[in-house]
């Protein structure tokens, strides 16, 4: 296993962070999020849905870093203890790199052991946004044992319709 930097969790505002060894900033927080939550029927049972951001709070340039991807796979390994909570990833695209960070996280998922007990489905997005076409990509990840996974992959299969402004 690739070694990792140490991380604290700063419980009062919720995030994790560490520092690399060129003394860039990065910051891990899980969100309680409820996107899903609108694109599935009533009385569907969804349990605790997660949005997952990673942050550079650095300035600097970032180099590659086989030790940022194992930090960062060890805090959602630690989020994934909790077998019922679901996690959804949806790539900033302000810098016109959502594709790249997209790859990325799915090269972490596959080159690591996650892939023995959490499922980690992809969705790419279009819809319209009144003045452009807007593409998301998104990812979520839940634990094969949760009992909801049928509901969260329904949910999570409907996005693209209930931002296109479908009715269930």
């Amino acid at each position: 296993m690739s070694k990792q930097y140490n991380y604290t969790f700063n419980s009062d505002s919720g995030y994790y962070t560490f520092l690399t060894k060129r003394q860039i900033e990065y910051r891990v927080a899980f969100y309680e999020d409820f996107t899903l939550a609108t694109c599935i029927g009533d009385g569907l049972e969804l349990g605790n849905i997660y949005q997952i951001t990673i942050d550079r709070i650095s300035t600097e340039p970032a180099p590659f870093d086989l030790f940022v991807s194992e930090t960062i796979k060890n805090i959602i390994t630690t989020f994934f203890e909790n077998t019922q909570d679901a996690l959804i990833y949806i790539c900033d695209d302000n810098d016109k790199k959502a594709f790249q960070r997209f790859a990325t996280f799915e090269r972490w998922y596959n080159k690591s052991n996650m892939t023995n007990y959490i499922i980690k489905l992809n969705n790419i997005i279009e819809f319209d946004s009144g003045s452009e076409i807007i593409k998301l990509y998104t990812s979520l990840m839940y634990h094969k044992e949760n009992a909801n996974l049928k509901n969260i992959e329904e949910a999570f299969n409907n996005i693209s319709n209930t931002l296109n402004g479908e009715k269930l």
